[in-house]
Parts: C-alpha cells; structure tokens; sequence
C-alpha cells in the first residue's frame, strides 16, 4: 500500500474521530442542559430526541472509523499486492479467451479467495454504516422541518390573535360615526 493511501486514509480517521468526539460532546452537553432550560414538555423532548439521534449517528462516525483502520492497516496492504498481481498476470485478448476455454484464467488460491471475501463483507460493512448514517441525518432534518412548522404555525396562531385583539380593542374606540378615534 502506498504512503499516500495510508496518509489520506489516517487523515480521513483523524477527521471522523475529531467530528465524532466534537458531536457527543455538544449533544452530551444539550442533554445536561435540558433540565434546566426553560422549555415546554414538547421542545424538551425533541431536543432530547435529538441529542440522541445525534449521538447515535457520532458513534457510528467512531464505528466507520474503526472499520476504516482495520481496512488500512489489516486488508489494503494485502488487497494491494492482490491487485498488482493479478494485473501483472494480464494477458492479450486473445490469449484470454484460450485460457477461457481451458478453464485457467483468474483462478485464485484458497488465501485469496478468503481475502477477497473479508475485504468486501468489510467494504460492505462501511457501506451499511455509512448508510446508517445518512439515514439518520436525514431523519434529523425531517425532525427539524416538523419542529420548525409547528413553531411557525403556533407564531401565526399568535399573531392572529393579536390582530384579532387589536381589531376588537380599535373597534370599541370607535366614534358615533363608524370611523375609529385617534387621540
């Protein structure tokens, strides 16, 4: 495995890691702080709900973390010499189609049949977690636009009574002439 690999790929580790602890912490600290917010039971629990869906998602950035170490450190080295191998044994096309037809062409030994299946269900692994991921980031948003339509609604609901009042205040100011009086 190439040095810039391993370097790109400890980066993207030190990346994960440093938004994963950064995250549990700011939603660790939320959690603490909701007990004595002054919120209503419903912003109270969203905001719980949420700091939980947040944190999940951080230890699942700490899991695709570590499943990236292991692929670095355990597989993509061996995977490495694999690919360089079997693209030395490449061969003109109509050499291939020979070998076809004798049944030789792109056989691999037992190790490396293994290693080829561990390497994927890993890369596979990442996958699922990194869909886990954006599943649950998508569920936040979906949480925020609820929260934000329902606040917005209870906003115009509000200001509708204020006009309301307002109207009912200006209408038993009125004058014998129909008009309000402005004084």
């Amino acid at each position: 495995m190439e040095r810039t690999e391993i370097g790109f790929g400890a980066l993207l580790v030190a990346i994960l890691v440093g938004m994963a602890g950064f995250f549990v912490w700011c939603q660790w600290r939320t959690l603490l702080t909701l007990t004595s917010a002054d919120l209503s039971s419903e912003d109270r629990r969203y905001s719980r709900i949420q700091a939980w869906r947040r944190t999940a998602c951080s230890l699942l950035m700490l899991v695709l973390a570590a499943l990236l170490v292991i692929w670095l450190f355990w597989y993509g080295g061996r995977m490495s010499d694999l690919i360089a191998q079997g693209n030395a044994h490449e061969l003109e096309p109509e050499r291939v189609s020979d070998l076809m037809t004798q049944g030789k062409a792109n056989e691999l030994e037992p190790e490396q049949r293994r290693l080829l299946g561990e390497s994927l269900t890993l890369v596979n692994l990442m996958l699922v977690v990194l869909l886990a991921i954006i599943i649950l980031a998508g569920w936040d948003l979906l949480a925020i636009r609820r929260y934000g339509r329902r606040h917005l609604r209870q906003i115009q609901a509000d200001r509708r009574a204020m006009i309301e009042d307002q109207i009912a205040r200006v209408r038993s100011q009125r004058n014998g002439r129909g008009r309000a009086s402005y004084r």
